[in-house]
């Protein structure tokens, strides 16, 4: 064991972790491994003890710390009377090319078909072109895996891409562009919370989407894009995912882009209500039942994420749901996030749909066991179903 000496942005994590304790309610989500976040690291409670396992990224991005500690270890962090604890030091730098793994692999959003193993080179620029027109109203994030599981981050919007290096040979890295630009933009990450991008860190499109190619094929960006050695420390947290682990969790992508989701990217105008009251009422008559509710505003990504987590929060406050080893509960909702979409709306009012979406949700990887019915599924995604 090192001697880990607290560092202010992980004395402060450990005072919002003290305030979550603290706050009211008896049932309360602790062991999920991911339980506790921060822009600096995550954690939770160890199943079955009262330790707690935290995950820590120096601000330099350089290290990779565990640490486990005890309730009042953590209560003195927070309050300052503990300097230093014992901890497990992981060097993030390689120092060798890995060999390669696979084909590259693109994840574009949480659902299975978001994602694509890279075959041809051609498939991959209209991959890149697709995402690109996709981002052109609002930012969008991709992930990237080279052959060798190097890994970035690629925010698009509009004509411009800034570039990060999650892992590579030669480290982490961030594109630079104009540095006179100071303004920025906010976009959600992959686990859903808040990433905030200078433009500073943004280059032209044709330039990022040459760099991404490179980067599929040799894991670098190239010479034509210039890098500062620095990296968000929210984004660092990838790192710990590799590409088999990421696979592991979703379906096996497509390897050819016209059966993934890249054909729907498209935006198409949505029905008027009347004309989706008119579906329902024609599928009424017919004895079926209709995909969608009249009037409701469907869900993006992140809010069905979102929503997910809220009805793991219920369910396990109710006692309905066990969670085992393996994804932490932002994976999880993202899983859950693709049965929302498709059936969370139906299942609100049938209960038969509500039976099999419970059976279906039972063998998402992460959940050890689900106690709910049908009924006991409905009350919950009612109540989760916005923010309190």
């Amino acid at each position: 064991m090192a001697s880990f000496l607290v560092p202010d942005d992980f004395r402060a994590f450990m005072r919002s972790v003290v305030d979550y304790l603290d706050a009211p309610g008896a049932d309360k989500l602790l062991d999920a491994e991911d339980a506790f976040q921060d822009a600096c690291g995550h954690g939770g409670r160890v199943d079955g003890t009262t330790a707690y396992r935290f995950r820590y990224l120096t601000v330099d991005g350089t290290h990779r710390w565990t640490i486990v500690l005890d309730e009042l270890e953590i209560r003195a962090i927070s309050d300052g009377l503990q300097i230093e604890a014992d901890g497990e030091r992981l060097e993030i730098a390689r120092t060798s090319q890995r060999k390669p793994t696979g084909d590259p692999l693109l994840i574009w959003g949480a659902y299975n078909d978001d994602a694509l193993i890279v075959r041809r080179p051609d498939d991959l620029v209209t991959a890149l072109d697709t995402l690109q027109r996709y981002a052109i109203d609002k930012p969008r994030i991709l992930r990237m895996w080279s052959p060798s599981d190097d890994q970035l981050v690629a925010v698009m919007w509009g004509d411009e891409c800034a570039l990060y290096v999650i892992e590579s040979i030669e480290g982490y890295a961030t594109s630079t562009g104009d540095h006179q630009r100071t303004d920025s933009f906010e976009v959600l990450d992959h686990d859903g919370n808040p990433l905030i991008v200078p433009w500073g860190d943004c280059v032209p499109w044709p330039a990022a989407s040459r760099a991404l190619v490179r980067f599929a094929a040799h894991g670098e960006l190239g010479p034509e894009i210039a890098v500062e050695g620095r990296i968000p420390s929210q984004l660092l947290m990838h790192g710990e995912l590799d590409r088999q682990t990421v696979l592991a969790m979703r379906a096996e992508p497509a390897s050819d882009p016209r059966r993934s989701s890249l054909p729907r990217l498209t935006p198409v105008p949505a029905p008027a209500v009347t004309e989706v009251a008119e579906v329902a009422e024609v599928a009424a008559i017919a004895g079926v039942r209709a995909p969608v509710p009249v009037g409701r505003e469907p869900l993006n990504v992140a809010e069905l994420a979102a929503w997910g987590r809220r009805l793991i929060q219920v369910l396990f406050t109710q006692g309905l749901i066990e969670l085992g080893a393996g994804p932490g509960i932002d994976e999880i909702s993202y899983q859950l996030s693709g049965h929302l979409q498709a059936h969370g709306d139906e299942a609100e009012h049938s209960l038969d749909t509500a039976e099999w979406l419970a059976n279906e949700l039972s063998s998402i990887r992460g959940i050890a066991k689900l106690f709910a019915t049908g009924g006991d599924l409905q009350l919950a995604l009612r109540r989760s179903r916005y923010p309190e």
